[in-house]
């Protein structure tokens, strides 16, 4: 069972993008698993090592660092893009895994 549930959550999150929902919530997220929202918290926080949020999270920030890099995209479009509810949420974020600003990512990273 647990191999088919883990299969169907990378299966949602993957395949489906439903972290670009900016008001997805553990609830759901286990209806669309097929499962009941305390086993899917304790599977993200026991298995994958993180809180619902912060996996979420992580996964809106690898799409959004991808549109900085590949589109012309303002910031705030970036933001709502990749389901973050704010630009000041999407900035804090970023810079707490990346060590660096959007912007700055950006300059960094971009090949254009």
């Amino acid at each position: 069972m647990v191999y088919n549930f883990a299969k169907r959550l990378e299966e949602c999150m993957s395949l489906e993008h439903v972290y670009l929902n900016p008001r997805l919530t553990l609830s759901d997220l286990a209806l669309r698993v097929g499962t009941n929202r305390t086993y899917l918290s304790n599977y993200i926080n026991q298995v994958l090592h993180q809180t619902f949020f912060d996996y979420v999270n992580s996964l809106r920030l690898k799409y959004a660092s991808e549109l900085l890099l590949t589109t012309n995209y303002t910031l705030e479009v970036i933001a709502e893009k990749s389901g973050f509810n704010s630009l000041s949420t999407f900035r804090r974020c970023f810079m707490q895994t990346y060590g660096s600003s959007p912007s700055v990512y950006k300059k960094e990273h971009r090949k254009l």
